[in-house]
This record gives C-alpha cells, sequence and structure tokens, in this order.
C-alpha cells in the first residue's frame, strides 16, 4: 500500500512539473496599419477596409491576444488616431499595442504621453506606456521604444536608461521565456543592421541571457524570420496597409524546448 501510494505521489510530482514547464500560445502582430482617413469625403479608405477585415478576422479566429507593431497611423494626426482607436476597439480580444516612427511627433502635439492617452480613451489597449513588461500565459512580454518623438527617424535608436530596463527585467525574469515586441528590427539576416542606430549595444547585452525566445518588429514591410547566433527568432511582420497582410504566432513550450510557428494571414 505504501508502495502504491509513492507511486501515485511521484506520478502527481511529475504531471505538475510537466504543466509547470509546458505552455502554447497562439496570437496576433498586426504592423504598419497606416490608417489614413478622408475626412473631406468621409469615406472608406483601403487601409481602414484592411484593418476592418483583420478585425472580423480575428474575432473569429483562436488567437488570445493582437499585438500592434507601430505605424498604426499614416502619420502623426490626431483624428487618424482616434479612427484606429474606435476600429480596434471592436477587436474582441485583447489588444496590445505599440509605437512607430510615424505614430507620433511633438511639433504636431503628438507625444508619447498623448498618444497613448488618446489611444486608451477610445479603446481597450492594454498598454499605457513604453518600454513595459507584460506577462502573459506563463511568457513575459516586453514592449520596447526607440522612437524619436521630436522628429520622425527612418532608424531606430534605444536609449541607455532603455536597455537598463531591458537587462533589469531579464535578469528578473531568467526563469521565464521571454519575448520582445518593438517597432525596429534587430536582425535582418545581413551583418549590417539598416534599421538602428545602435545595434551593436543591443546585441551584446542579449549575448548576455538565454531567456529572450523572440523578437518581433515591423517597420521593413516585409516578411521575415530568422535566428541570430544567440538562437533568438526574429520575426518580421509585413505592413497591413501595403500587403493586406498579417501574421498568426504560435509558441509552445515543453521543457527547454521551444517551438516557434507563424502563418500569414492576407485580407485582400
Amino acid at each position: 500500500m505504501k508502495v502504491f501510494k509513492l507511486f501515485c505521489l511521484l506520478g502527481f510530482i511529475f504531471i505538475f512539473q510537466s504543466a509547470v514547464h509546458s505552455a502554447d500560445l497562439t496570437f496576433t502582430t498586426i504592423s504598419d496599419a497606416g490608417i489614413k482617413s478622408d475626412r473631406i469625403e468621409n469615406s472608406m479608405t483601403p487601409s481602414i477596409k484592411k484593418l476592418l477585415s483583420a478585425k472580423d478576422n480575428i474575432n473569429h479566429s483562436g488567437s488570445k491576444f493582437v499585438v500592434f507593431l507601430g505605424n498604426n497611423i499614416a502619420k502623426a494626426e490626431k483624428y487618424d488616431l482616434v479612427m484606429f482607436s474606435k476600429i480596434i476597439n471592436k477587436i474582441s480580444k485583447p489588444v496590445y499595442a505599440g509605437i512607430g516612427n510615424q505614430d507620433i511627433q511633438r511639433v504636431k502635439d503628438l507625444d508619447k504621453i498623448e498618444y497613448y492617452r488618446l489611444l486608451n480613451k477610445y479603446s481597450k489597449n492594454k498598454v499605457s506606456k513604453i518600454p513595459c513588461v507584460k506577462k502573459i500565459d506563463g511568457f513575459v512580454f516586453i514592449f520596447m521604444d526607440g522612437i524619436n518623438e521630436t522628429v520622425p527617424m527612418p532608424k531606430g535608436y534605444f536609449k541607455d536608461k532603455e536597455l537598463i530596463f531591458l537587462e533589469n527585467t531579464l535578469k528578473k525574469y531568467m526563469d521565464k521565456d521571454v519575448i520582445i515586441i518593438q517597432h525596429f528590427p534587430l536582425y535582418n539576416g545581413k551583418e549590417e543592421n539598416g534599421t538602428l542606430y545602435n545595434a551593436e549595444p543591443y546585441k551584446n547585452l542579449l549575448s548576455q541571457y538565454k531567456n529572450v525566445k523572440a523578437i518581433i518588429s515591423g517597420h521593413t514591410n516585409s516578411d521575415f524570420e530568422g535566428e541570430d547566433e544567440n538562437r533568438i527568432k526574429h520575426i518580421s511582420v509585413p505592413s497591413l496597409a501595403k500587403s493586406g497582410e498579417y501574421k498568426v504566432i504560435n509558441i509552445k513550450t515543453t521543457g527547454e524546448t521551444v517551438s516557434i510557428k507563424t502563418k500569414i494571414i492576407s485580407v485582400e
């Protein structure tokens, strides 16, 4: 009888540990929605139609949540931001929206604070500032910034204080699988990074940690997936406004094994 109880206890421990170290998460990523409204004709522009189609698809999908990777509007206009906000407010899944280089511009009274104030006034977006950390279904998502709000820049720049924030977060969650979300890609398969002004300090920081599993970005309007020397998977998402496409990502972990699969969805 004692032996039987021991086997039952060991079996329970094995099942419990397996559950703890297993996770299966599917979510949607949208980049460069580039919402541009027509105030004169008040008609449905192509960018609005594409986002509405994506919204309908997502609401009937198995995705747990949606991530917007920035350049959500075509240029820093409050009217278009409100339009974007009202559309994503109709998404029935949780929404996490980052920012891109076209979204904000201080001279147009749309800095990062005002951007998120308006966005969150008209939607249920769960991000109020970046950088920030969100813990979702056993994973840690780090939303990075790299955006200059004074003047739109073609490349990103991650300030020292942001890299310090990233390092402190990676230290805090060393026992968790980390996914980084940002607008500008860190790696696109080429030796020289064409989208960041300071890629090397960022790469050197990541080389010291093993818990980053993927970096998901937009900006380049192209579909790219590749693994760097640190075995981090880099995923670039096409432009919804230009190509009419977005990506669904599935991340599955079993023990120490991490599997990341993606699927392109077209709204055209």
